[in-house]
């Protein structure tokens, strides 16, 4: 076959059926059997606005979201919308054709560094260094896409599209994640059942693991409240008497002072960035002294941000469901106070609610001439 069919016969292996971008001659050849084999490339009005497609498709579908574009400002346009796929954890493959190999170094066509450009907000970068290696690199960069949880990088020279090369289009490779280690699921286990106000922030892993019911399922067997991490407020029904809205910014109020109570967190799928735990509407809420248990699937997050007390390494549905099983049947302290911690949770939620009904307009103490005269400028006066 020709490289480009190795390329899209991988794609088609991975189950692509929709990539993003605007089409340039670096990837003509490729792009002729696209249609051929099922796959549609959506066009964009600018790069840009591919890459975020392609992260919003992957968060939404739990499948790869595929973008490519024009060697050089074709895809450097890219750039923003790979660094967001990157702190969403998307599994995005970035295709970037470069210019030719024998123009390399000498003002190729179109030529820029490529490689460096994605280098912080990509898992992999894969480099296709010869024609008959299209398909290896291409599954690798799907593979990686999925197990890192993040973008990869996909660089082809142009000229490498063309020819005629042997080769066997590889089988995906998916991870199966468990629940973590069961030395920290236990340790986990023994703090939540000695915990007296615990709180689950409950974060991306879920919604990435089909982790809600999950997650409802741990929360129901504590009363514990549930907060959202920030932007993630799909991973937790609002319909539940124990959801109290997310932190950080612009967040909820019932959150954060029901989570200032904590004395164990349960960190669930989620970093615990900076900010979606930063102070708001004058509190700062976060327990000083609350131990937290942490679970992420990618160990580098675990105690990234916060101080945790147990790291768990796993899925976030497997490893609530995991917590759910070892706290079954157990007396639990928190149980003795668990209509007394329901009422408080209605109560801080009712009394966010009534706020929030109150602003019918901007309460901040600073006006437009405050702010001027703070500056030292004359008070703004126009209409």
């Amino acid at each position: 076959m020709t490289p480009s069919e190795a390329f899209v016969e991988t794609l088609v292996a991975n189950g692509v059926t929709e990539m993003f971008g605007i089409m340039g001659s670096a990837f003509m050849d490729a792009m002729d059997i696209f249609a051929p084999a099922g796959i549609r490339l959506v066009p964009v009005v600018h790069e840009q606005g591919a890459a975020h497609m392609a992260d919003g498709y992957a968060r939404v579908s739990g499948r790869h979201g595929v973008v490519i574009g024009q060697n050089g400002p074709g895809i450097s346009n890219c750039v923003t919308g790979i660094a967001a796929a990157y702190w969403a954890h998307s599994p995005v493959v970035i295709v970037t054709p470069e210019a030719g190999t024998n123009g390399i170094g000498l003002g190729g066509f179109q030529e820029c560094h490529q490689l460096p450009m994605f280098q912080e907000f990509t898992k992999y970068q894969g480099h296709v260094t010869h024609p008959a290696r299209m398909a290896e690199y291409t599954g690798r960069c799907f593979d990686r896409a999925m197990s890192e949880m993040g973008p990869t990088q996909l660089n082809i020279p142009r000229d490498y599209f063309y020819g005629e090369i042997e080769c066997e289009v590889p089988e995906p490779s998916r991870l199966d994640r468990g629940p973590g280690g069961t030395r920290t699921l236990d340790e986990a286990a023994e703090l939540l059942a000695n915990a007296k106000f615990p709180v689950i922030v409950s974060g991306g892993g879920v919604v990435m693991a089909d982790g809600v019911d999950a997650c409802k399922a741990l929360a129901e067997r504590l009363g514990a409240p549930v907060v959202n991490s920030y932007q993630h407020n799909d991973s937790f029904p609002a319909s539940h008497p124990l959801w109290c809205g997310p932190l950080g910014y612009q967040g909820s109020k019932a959150g954060m002072k029901l989570i200032a109570q904590a004395d164990v967190v349960v960190a669930l799928g989620t970093r615990l960035g900076p900010f979606g735990t930063l102070p708001q509407h004058g509190l700062d809420y976060w327990p000083k002294d609350a131990k937290i248990i942490q679970i992420d699937a990618d160990h580098k997050m675990l105690g990234l941000v916060k101080k945790i007390a147990v790291g768990i390494c796993g899925d976030a549905k497997e490893a609530a469901q995991a917590l759910t099983e070892r706290l079954a049947g157990r007396e639990l302290v928190c149980d003795a106070t668990k209509t007394t911690r329901a009422d408080k949770i209605a109560s801080e939620k009712s009394a966010w609610e009534q706020e929030l009904d109150a602003w019918t307009h901007e309460k901040d103490p600073f006006s437009l001439d405050a702010i001027d005269e703070a500056q030292g400028e004359t008070p703004f006066s126009g209409g």
